[in-house]
């Protein structure tokens, strides 16, 4: 299942455990499927940040390589 399938898939689950016509014991399987694949998406969010990698020319001309979103993490 691709992230954005995942996604989606959650924003089913939350549907369902939020309707009125959801059996309890129903509900409570679809959150726990939930909380899974919403830490699955977080994990594959994580990941990605890592591959992210900025260009940044330093003040002298040379060029680095910097985590994405690093002068954001810098700058609170």
């Amino acid at each position: 299942m691709t992230f954005e399938q995942s996604i989606e898939k959650l924003a089913v689950l939350t549907e369902a455990v939020e309707s009125p016509v959801t059996p309890l014991d129903e509900a409570l399987a679809l959150y726990k499927e939930g909380i899974a694949l919403a830490k699955e998406c977080g994990e594959t969010l994580a990941r990605y940040e890592a591959e992210v990698t900025a260009l940044q020319k330093e003040a002298d001309g040379v060029f680095i390589l910097k985590p994405f979103g690093e002068d954001l993490i810098n700058h609170v």
